[in-house]
């Protein structure tokens, strides 16, 4: 998946945020909020490198079918996707 090693995971203010780390001047992008849920898939998928190990790990921590977990993780790389985040 490209995109994901130029972006970097961030917390502020109590809220996580993706920043775009290989851009500048005007055209700059504007940071990408993430929820709980998002910063943790993002962070395991970073470790991890598969979304069939990241939906493993949803399932023995939060108790999740493998299937459901998959589910979210593509529905989130989806939105990634739309922002033009991840290819």
């Amino acid at each position: 998946m490209r995109g994901r090693e130029r972006y970097q995971l961030r917390k502020a203010a109590g809220l996580y945020w993706l920043l775009d780390m290989d851009q500048g001047g005007a055209g700059r992008q504007d940071p990408v909020a993430l929820n709980d849920s998002g910063a943790y898939i993002w962070e395991q998928f970073n470790d991890l490198g598969s979304e069939e190990a990241v939906a493993e790990k949803l399932s023995a921590e939060f108790g999740i079918s493998v299937e459901e977990g998959l589910e979210d993780i593509g529905q989130f790389f989806r939105q990634l996707e739309k922002q033009g985040i991840i290819i």
